[in-house]
């Protein structure tokens, strides 16, 4: 039988760096720096000398990477004392077991929230899911970024036909979520919507909206929703940072299996 690892391995193996990874080091060690002050909460971050013997880098490969989290507003250096985190990360679960605009969990959270719609445009949608490969091209498509003080958390990108695009102006997003204008501009009665989970790199457009590099993981939930005849009418990616998001279901009725 094979006894535990020691310690110092299991940290060492916890914290090594992919070496020849596309990604930079610096870049690797931000978003373990990010994860870690999420997860322990801490007032300040380890020395450079702590951070360099933890990840065997040079220091200029730690400044790199702590002044990526500095520039992203999450750390604040201070001459003379070190490296303090700088205002918590928000912390939000969204519901995924009823029909309702995502902007929905932040009014039940209470949850201070700015929002800005970044792109507005007709295109062809390579993105799209298989299912809807039938739909006339192009499609209107566009992407809301969702920020809580000064920490952008969320990118939605929400794809509609063109025959229900034709019906929807930059205004009406602006002000509503997609959901709304359905049901309330254009009297759509929606009965379903098929979610699918996954976890991906980010694309670099919305590396940048997050302020996150590519070497990151995101939550990446896929919505379709559907009308009362069961056809699609929109389509919806939300892409959520894991140490802001939590996604939550309720199961009724379950029964048991023998």
């Amino acid at each position: 039988m094979h006894g535990n690892p020691p310690p110092g391995e299991v940290s060492a193996r916890l914290h090594a760096l992919q070496r020849q990874s596309s990604h930079s080091l610096y870049e690797q060690i931000a978003d373990r720096l990010r994860q870690t002050i999420i997860t322990d909460e801490p007032d300040q971050l380890p020395t450079e000398e702590a951070l360099m013997q933890l990840y065997g880098v040079s220091r200029s490969t730690v400044r790199k990477a702590v002044q990526r989290l500095v520039d992203e507003s999450l750390l604040v250096r201070r001459q003379g004392k070190g490296t303090f985190v700088t205002q918590p990360i928000p912390k939000i679960v969204h519901s995924i077991d009823h029909l309702a605009p995502f902007y929905e969990t932040f009014r039940q959270a209470g949850e201070q929230i700015r929002t800005e719609v970044i792109d507005f445009s007709w295109g062809s949608a390579p993105f799209l899911p298989p299912e809807l490969d039938g739909w006339k091209r192009p499609v209107l498509t566009y992407q809301r970024l969702y920020v809580s003080g000064d920490v952008p958390h969320a990118v939605t990108r929400v794809t509609v036909p063109e025959q229900i695009g034709s019906h929807i102006a930059r205004g009406d997003v602006e002000s509503n979520p997609i959901y709304d204008v359905l049901q309330k501009k254009l009297k759509l009665r929606l009965e379903q919507a098929d979610f699918l989970v996954s976890c991906r790199q980010p694309t670099p457009d919305i590396s940048e909206a997050l302020q996150l590099s590519q070497s990151a993981f995101l939550i990446i939930l896929d919505r379709i929703t559907r009308d009362a005849q069961g056809k699609a009418v929109e389509t919806t990616s939300h892409f959520l940072r894991p140490d802001v998001y939590q996604l939550s279901v309720v199961l009724k009725n379950i029964t048991p299996s023998a």
